[in-house]
């Protein structure tokens, strides 16, 4: 047996073990142990390996052969069955002489049977000895009960090819029922579909058709046929064939088939990836019919087919689109904190302006009537748009009047003013401070700072509304002190960088980080200084020149053809740049707070234009250099500042026509390993520093759609030496900054939540559920402030109190604060308070084997005064990043549970009565059934292993916000106790609750009570729940398998 050098995925056989311990050393080879998750899976793929081998060299031919094949197979099962007993009841063994039941027709001739069956799996190339795709698709068709079609676009000349056998397969019999439904899910992508195609699927009985119109951000370029069959025997064709003639005939298409039956994994991810696209509300219903569905299916198609990039609202975009309802959920959650002087944060072409209307059509449903409206702009051409686009969201093409230039209202109730106008036209004096309901300042950043001022100062509505892009001003300052900001000083809404290029609302980027000798160890980073340190190492820096123009020449496609913003450092280090530029060929522009007003007016049309490749500058907030055609970013200036790095980021990640992505290249230097990579990379990927170190090493996995991240080999072992040594020498560093925190305030007597905060420390970093080292009371300690010490109790709090950091409603934050108040001696007052402190106690002592009440764990803190005072700060900080609020979950109403809060599986078992002071018994099951209740609580948890594997499951997962995909016990079918309690529900009287988890470290959410909508199959069953109460948009798209 021979083992080449390379990369292998093989189980394992005796011998193949004792030659490769034999040929290859163990420093030589990798190895790695199977899990149960993967075990029976692999185990029987290998041994069908080997057993495909012994069946084709048994001895004989024809029917004699496959005599002897069975027999042997048969003689297998048995022996089996013999070894596991009663345990092994179901294992059938074959019938003799071996048949393959094709199909049952106990009406009719039978159906016509695919070439390549249902079984194996085939690729379809249009070359010689496989089959045509089309004839095949036409037989499936002829025998299904479902089938969802998937393309990115659809012309006649496709449709017209299957029409009859799609007019036979839906055609009506004696129950006025098509024998097959037809599902679509299309786009207008490049203008392509047609819509003679559409209307012709559209008249067939039992189809639907939905379609996307926004070609810009439009996700779908699969193309994907799934047949759905009561008989189990599904198959599925996924390539790169569309619904055209061309495709379907010939051409290079490659398409590959796949079956329920034999590659089962692979047909229930297709089947989940269609469900939850069916239910995205990006793609809409179309209506053959309605003639608003047909103008705006064809001004979409028209506008895709020549390149216009502007999206008009039309009939399908008067719901928000996903992300927008999340903005609308968190902008709610901060009113419903009482905090409504608001401003969202958001990159320019996400939608900001769409969300401010539909806030206010929310705020019309509550409030009644048309609530008095202001909104501010500094250009007309802005309020015009934004006029238009609150007109279509209220479907009332009257709602508005304009004031700017020469333009006089006729009402000022409603009123779409620029900024110029309410200065010039004394709008403040005229009218009351209060005198509109509503205020919305579009572009807030943009607005000059003394007029900004002045009318963000006096105006006093009931809700004050902030759109910005950015929330720094040209000037440099910030704006976040005019609004009610979240407890951690963040905006109340901010659509996160990777969450908007998730939903392609910017362009993606390629990120490389570039090895650079600079040595910037010595810098003093946020601290006074920092500038003039980095100045003096970049500024007339030759040899980082010269490697900057290198590195850009190597990996651009063209420097000519480039747009490119270079930031420096400082005014002489730009300058510097400009002239290294120049002298090497590539046309650059300094533009700096001195450059000439005209000049820094027409740089960006010269970028724009071609007539420089760059522009340098170090004044990020430089209104000149926003400019959407940027295609390039030099990161001269190293930063550890999120906000800073992110936001020239954003410089070049506008979308403009064209422009397929922007490449970022980032000089990094040399510097200390206490330097925040970890911050920035953060930023964007959206990863958590756990997982970075991963990534850095193994690549980037999960980045949104066309982004790249790549570091270059130095640069990738400094990063990883960074993120390795913030994970294993943590805690010296924690006590090395308090240190440094204490020294610069010149106090002791510091707040858990402003050192975070200041700091910018996760609250994660301080607690850990291993070793001493953990906790605020003991970091103290160990810094040298003078902490009470309470021994090992002391010791054991700090570590558990790590348990506590998923808290989220207000209920068990209260019974948290009770505890913290320094004097107190908390004794709970009620049966429900009782209750929540039992579900403390539990969650802090997590083993098994600690059983006592809730009033003894309040002793037991009680004698660990720092740790008691600790929990009182810790919940003070996971009060400032919460924004639930205290609704009970329908059908546990007597139950301290709070609708989607986050729990540990004990707080969830004390809650419900389960485990109680008296009785703690360990719980491992998915399920638990409690018939005092009638109740049975369901957990899920969605990732079930860590990383990617081909077994991936995709059995539990949410469909939409209302309909949960759930898969049963193994053992579980229809004529089970467990079974026949969903299936008779509700008029058995039984209720279910859902709570899911991401992965096996988080906690559980409460979805509240789920009815069944509709199950199929056995061992295990698949249930398809529908939620009593809507998932909110965010906590859908945690448990949705698709991205963003």
């Amino acid at each position: 047996m021979e083992f080449r050098d390379g990369i292998y995925d093989q189980v394992l056989t005796e011998a193949a073990f004792a030659a490769l311990a034999d040929k290859v050393s163990d420093q030589s080879r990798s190895v790695a142990e199977l899990t149960t998750d993967d075990s029976a899976a692999r185990l029987a793929d290998a041994l069908a390996t080997q057993l495909v081998r012994i069946l084709d060299d048994l001895d004989g031919k024809g029917a004699d052969k496959i005599r002897r094949q069975l027999d042997l197979v048969n003689s297998i099962l048995v022996a089996t069955r013999q070894r596991l007993g009663r345990t092994g009841h179901d294992i059938d063994a074959f019938h003799d002489p071996l048949q393959v039941l094709q199909a049952i027709h106990r009406t009719g001739s039978a159906p016509a049977y695919p070439d390549t069956g249902l079984a194996n799996p085939w690729l379809f190339t249009a070359g010689r000895g496989s089959p045509s795709l089309l004839a095949e698709l036409r037989r499936e068709l002829s025998a299904c009960e479902q089938v969802d079609i998937l393309v990115s676009f659809i012309t006649y000349s496709g449709v017209r090819k299957l029409i009859d056998v799609l007019q036979s397969a839906t055609a009506f019999g004696a129950n006025q029922k098509p024998r097959t439904r037809i599902r679509i899910l299309t786009t207008t992508y490049t203008g392509a579909t047609e819509i003679r195609a559409l209307d012709e699927l559209a008249t067939l009985p039992g189809s639907e058709i939905r379609i996307s119109l926004d070609g810009r951000r439009t996700r779908l370029h699969a193309k994907a046929w799934i047949f759905q069959r009561a008989t189990g025997f599904g198959s599925a064709y996924v390539g790169s064939a569309n619904l055209s003639g061309a495709a379907l005939l010939g051409g290079l298409e490659w398409t590959v088939k796949f079956t329920e039956r034999g590659q089962s994994d692979l047909f229930e991810r297709a089947k989940a990836h269609f469900e939850t696209l069916w239910e995205d509300n990006e793609f809409q219903v179309y209506d053959r019919n309605n003639e608003s569905h047909r103008q705006a299916l064809g001004e979409a198609l028209r506008r895709e087919a020549g390149g216009d990039l502007v999206v008009r609202q039309t009939f399908f975009d008067l719901e928000p689109k996903a992300y927008q309802q999340d903005m609308l959920d968190s902008l709610q959650a901060e009113r419903d904190h009482g905090r409504r002087r608001s401003l969202v944060v958001a990159a320019t072409g996400t939608g900001k302006t769409v969300v401010a209307a539909f806030d206010y059509r929310s705020l019309c449903f509550i409030d009644g009537g048309r609530p008095r409206l202001l909104f501010v702009a500094h250009r007309e051409e802005i309020l015009r748009q934004s006029m238009r686009t609150y007109r279509e969201v209220l479907r009332d093409n009257t709602f508005g009047s304009l004031l700017a230039g020469g333009y006089e209202p006729e009402s000022y109730d409603h009123l779409f003013a620029t900024i110029d106008s309410v200065d010039a036209r004394g709008l403040l004096d005229r009218f009351p401070e209060s005198h509109w309901h509503t205020v919305v300042v579009d572009e807030c950043h943009r607005l000059a700072a003394d007029r900004f001022d002045r009318f963000v100062t006096r105006i006093r509505p009931r809700y004050l509304l902030g759109l910005t892009a950015t929330p720094e001003r040209s000037d440099g300052r910030s704006i976040l002190g005019y609004f009610e900001n979240r407890p951690d000083g963040a905006p109340a809404v901010e659509l996160r960088l990777w969450h908007a290029l998730d939903q392609q609302l910017l362009c993606p980027f390629e990120y490389f980080a570039c090895d650079d000798e600079t040595d910037f160890s010595q810098v003093p980073w946020a601290q006074p200084g920092e500038l003039a340190a980095m100045d003096a190492l970049v500024t007339g820096n030759d040899v980082r020149a010269r490697l900057v123009i290198n590195e850009w020449r190597r990996l651009a496609d063209n420097t000519s053809k480039g747009r490119a913003l270079v930031f420096c450092v400082s005014v002489a280090h730009a300058e510097f740049m400009a002239t290294c530029f120049n002298q090497a060929g590539i046309a650059a522009m300094c533009v700096v707070g001195a450059t000439p007003p005209d000049e820094r007016r027409r740089a960006p049309e010269r970028l724009a234009a071609g007539d420089v490749q760059a522009l340098v500058t170090c004044d990020l907030f430089n209104e000149g250099v926003d400019i959407p055609a940027v295609d390039t970013l030099l990161l001269l200036r190293p930063t550890q500042s999120p906000v800073l790095f992110q936001q020239q980021l954003g410089r070049g990640l506008r979308l403009s026509k064209g422009k397929e992505s922007c490449l970022v290249l980032d000089f990094v230097g040399r510097h200390r390993q206490d330097f925040r990579f970890d911050r920035l990379l953060s930023t964007i990927t959206g990863l958590p520093r756990g997982q970075l170190a991963n990534a850095v090493e193994n690549g980037f996995g999960s980045l949104p759609p066309g982004c790249h991240i790549q570091l270059q080999r130095q640069a990738k072992d400094q990063v990883l030496k960074s993120l390795r040594q913030l994970e294993h020498h943590n805690w010296r560093r924690l006590q090395a900054e308090l240190s440094a925190y204490i020294a610069l305030r010149g106090r002791t007597d510091i707040r858990l939540a402003v050192f975070l905060r200041e700091q910018a420390i996760d609250v994660e970093d301080l607690y850990r559920p291993q070793g001493r080292s953990s906790g605020w009371a003991n970091l103290k300690r160990d810094t040298g402030l003078p902490v009470e010490d309470s021994g090992e109790e002391g010791d054991y709090f700090g570590r558990r109190f790590s348990g506590l950091l998923h808290i989220d409603d207000p209920l068990r934050l209260a019974i948290m604060h009770k505890l913290g108040e320094p004097e107190a001696q908390y004794i709970p007052i009620n049966p429900e308070e009782t209750s929540l402190l039992q579900m403390l106690a539990y969650q802090v002592d997590g083993q098994s084997g600690r059983v006592g009440s809730a009033e003894g764990f309040a002793r037991r803190l009680r004698a660990s005064p720092a740790q008691r005072v600790e929990l009182g700060e810790l919940a003070e900080v996971l009060e400032a990043r919460t924004t639930l609020q205290i609704r009970r979950v329908p059908g546990l109403m007597d139950t301290p549970l709070c609708l989607h809060g986050s729990y540990g599986v004990r707080e969830i078992l004390t809650a419900v009565g389960w485990l109680t002071a008296e009785r703690r018994v360990p719980f491992q099951a998915g399920v638990l059934s409690l018939p005092d209740r009638k109740t049975e609580l369901l957990f899920v948890t969605l990732d079930k292993r860590e990383g990617y594997h081909e077994r991936i499951a995709y059995h539990d997962y949410a469909i939409s916000s209302e309909l949960f995909h759930w898969q049963s016990q193994n053992n579980a079918r229809p004529d089970t106790t467990a079974g026949r309690r969903y299936l008779e529900s509700p008029s058995n009287g039984w209720t279910f609750q859902l709570f899911v988890r991401l992965n096996r470290n988080s906690p559980y959410r409460a979805c509240g009570p789920v009815t069944r909508e509709r199950a199929e199959g056995e061992k295990p069953m698949t249930l398809y729940w529908k939620l009593s109460v809507p998932l909110p948009t965010r906590m859908f798209q945690e448990f949705s398998i698709l991205r963003g």
